[in-house]
């Protein structure tokens, strides 16, 4: 249990580094913290090779949904860290960041791909708002919150069952 409690902890830093970061123009020191932190994580992790595997799936997949995001002029995005034409490195990060908890401290959700569903309809949309607050993304129309909403309840069921796949296959 201490274990989940430190990862939650883990990916809050990680959130709250690379939106935080962002929104005062120091991508660069946020990125390199939160890659500490994940590094870290990773330290304290048991099977070092599937979790390398997950984070870069869920980091290819939030690639492709924050760009899709972006050249949808759905969002804008705060201070990039490199090219404004593509999904920002600090968003690249937080799915890293949010990749740790798979079989961490969301592994409960394993068993329960609804509920998932339900998980990401509900938490990734409110990240995006509590972004925007800080000033770190700013959502362009009111059709940007449902395309995160589906978006996200669609991804996080998906990378909770690649997440179990790549376990069992251990």
């Amino acid at each position: 249990m201490t274990s989940k409690i430190i990862n939650f902890i883990l990916f809050q830093l990680v959130w709250f580094a690379c939106i935080l970061g962002a929104a005062i123009n120091e991508t660069h020191t946020a990125v390199a913290f939160s890659l500490l932190i994940i590094l870290f994580h990773f330290y304290l992790a048991k099977d070092k090779k599937n979790e390398i595997k997950i984070l870069l799936i869920a980091s290819i997949i939030g690639f492709l949904f924050d760009g899709f995001l972006l050249k949808s002029e759905l969002v804008l995005y705060t201070n990039h860290g490199w090219s404004y034409s593509i999904t920002p490195l600090w968003i690249i990060v937080l799915w890293m960041g949010f990749a740790i908890t798979l079989n961490s401290s969301l592994n409960w959700l394993k068993k329960k791909i609804k509920l998932s569903a339900l998980f990401g309809a509900i938490g990734g949309p409110l990240a995006y708002l509590a972004g925007e607050k800080l000033e770190a993304v700013t959502l362009m129309t009111p059709i940007a919150l449902i395309a995160i909403v589906i978006g996200w309840s669609l991804i996080t069921p998906l990378l909770i069952y690649i997440s179990r796949r790549i376990s069992l296959d251990a």
